[in-house]
């Protein structure tokens, strides 16, 4: 059963994103954190760049969930794994 309804979906989905630009290493943590369980392979798309972005992040907790967030996106789906395995090059950077 799903958590929310489909349609507030993009609502909450554009609240957190808001959140991962924040200047706050926390908030943008915990925005990663709380995405990656709301978020199906069409959407993944969308925010594609701001978890990228949280890999490289200087920040240990912005990167940390970053990088555990991935690992919980890549076993959700094989949609999403293909994706996951496109940031092989900013995990690299680290």
């Amino acid at each position: 059963q799903p958590l929310c309804d489909p349609s507030d979906v993009i609502i909450v989905t554009s609240c957190l994103t808001k959140d991962m630009t924040s200047d706050t290493g926390l908030y943008r943590a915990n925005a990663i954190r709380v995405l990656v369980n709301i978020i199906d392979s069409a959407m993944l798309g969308s925010i594609e760049r701001y978890i990228k972005q949280a890999i490289v992040d200087n920040d240990l907790q912005v990167s940390n969930a970053a990088l555990v967030s991935a690992c919980h996106l890549f076993d959700q789906s094989t949609e999403n794994a293909t994706i996951v395995r496109r940031w092989i090059g900013e995990v690299q950077e680290l």
